[in-house]
């Protein structure tokens, strides 16, 4: 008997991509400018890795204004 059943495709990659995706989507298909694109880029790589640290976004972003950017363990600067 084949179950008719949807496999759930909602794997890590498919969430990690999905915002990039909505912000495309919203912002006609394309950004603006090239810089536009990689600060976007930026910003949603530090937030989707905090979330994988279980920081909340709004604290890392809170970190990163207070001029403390949160860092994974061992990726920190010696010293």
């Amino acid at each position: 008997m084949l179950s008719r059943t949807p496999h759930n495709t909602n794997n890590e990659a498919e969430r990690t991509l999905r915002p990039v995706k909505v912000q495309q989507r919203s912002s006609g298909g394309c950004w603006r400018t090239i810089e536009g694109l990689a600060d976007f880029a930026i910003v949603q790589s530090y937030l989707s890795t905090a979330a994988k640290w279980d920081i909340s976004k709004l604290d890392a972003l809170r970190a990163l204004f207070q001029g403390h950017p949160w860092i994974p363990p061992g990726l920190e600067p010696a010293g």
